[in-house]
């Protein structure tokens, strides 16, 4: 767990090492709990602004408020349950009311929203398997 914590505070000043797909990405901290991050990232071939208010909640999780972006007006948590096996592993589960204004379509929302945090949780564990 302390290794996942490590990863959730990079993210005030690392996010574009975590996220290597996110460009020009500026971190504005509001407390030592919370930050804005906002970045520019290409999809189908057009780069789109996002913007995410993260809060902390250590140490169970982190809550997510998207600002800006596609997915405008999601809100979501994120939380950390250690496993007790030989690799001291941590399963991470997203749950949250997710929103698009460009997909009305609740099964296709449902599927960009899962592909998403793939990517991110693959970047995530990337970054994680090269820290100390």
């Amino acid at each position: 767990m302390d290794k996942v914590w490590k990863l959730v505070k990079a993210h005030f000043t690392d996010a574009s090492k975590i996220h290597v797909n996110a460009k020009d990405v500026k971190t504005e901290q509001l407390s030592e709990t919370s930050f804005i991050n906002t970045w520019l990232q290409e999809i189908e071939g057009q780069l789109i602004e996002f913007e995410m208010k993260a809060t902390l909640f250590y140490p169970l999780g982190v809550a997510f408020e998207v600002l800006e972006g596609p997915f405008i007006g999601s809100k979501y948590f994120v939380y950390y349950v250690p496993i007790q096996d030989e690799n001291n592993t941590t399963k991470v589960i997203a749950v949250g009311d997710f929103k698009s204004a460009y997909v009305d379509n609740d099964d296709k929302l449902k599927e960009l929203v899962l592909n998403n945090f793939e990517s991110v949780f693959a970047e995530d564990v990337t970054y994680l398997q090269n820290i100390q």
